[in-house]
């Protein structure tokens, strides 16, 4: 067993995941590849793991270890898709560690933005995702577009949209999106 499946199982072993090891784990995918805040390329690898309950994922070893517990989150995704969604999730979950206790500021900022954006767009429905990172803001939210409602991700600057059937919806859609942006370059 290499080092980074050894990590993986630990991961997937440990009481705050699935408390026992994995019955099949295989490395589907490894690159060497840019990493948000890291200074040089890292080394990822992603493992197809099947737990005793039968539980499937996809785990992934590199700069942190960690996977998705959601069933099927990854299923329709390629391997470029998986890496932008957990690069997406590594910058939110730092800037969340980073903010911890600034709840009732962000539930305001929350609020103020979701009253412009209804004052602004008749068609707006509610902010699903809010996401400050340092002085930037990542956002998602669902509008109606005629009989249909879509999602939009953005950073006020570069908005994305998310047809109700995306498979990028399975997971938080900021996952995705600030993912690309840093693999685009604008982060």
């Amino acid at each position: 067993m290499s080092s980074d499946e050894q990590r993986m199982t630990e991961w997937l072993a440990h009481p705050s995941e699935f408390g026992e090891p994995p019955v099949e784990i295989q490395e589907i995918h490894r690159e060497v590849t840019d990493w948000p805040l890291a200074d040089r390329k890292v080394e990822i690898v992603l493992y197809r793991y099947q737990m005793e309950d039968g539980h499937v994922g996809i785990g992934m070893t590199g700069p942190v270890t960690w996977s998705f517990l959601g069933e099927g989150v990854l299923d329709g995704l390629s391997y470029d898709e998986m890496k932008r969604a957990y690069a997406g999730w590594y910058v939110s979950f730092l800037a969340v560690q980073q903010h911890t206790g600034e709840e009732q500021k962000f539930d305001a900022r929350r609020r103020e933005l979701s009253e412009k954006l209804r004052a602004a767009n008749e068609n707006f429905i509610e902010i699903t995702e809010f996401q400050p990172v340092g002085n930037l803001l990542f956002y998602a939210y669902r509008e109606k577009r005629g009989s249909e409602e879509i999602t939009i991700a953005t950073d006020q600057e570069r908005p994305r949209e998310y047809d109700a059937g995306s498979k990028f919806l399975k997971l938080p859609v900021l996952y995705n999106y600030i993912g690309s942006l840093f693999f685009e370059g604008h982060l």
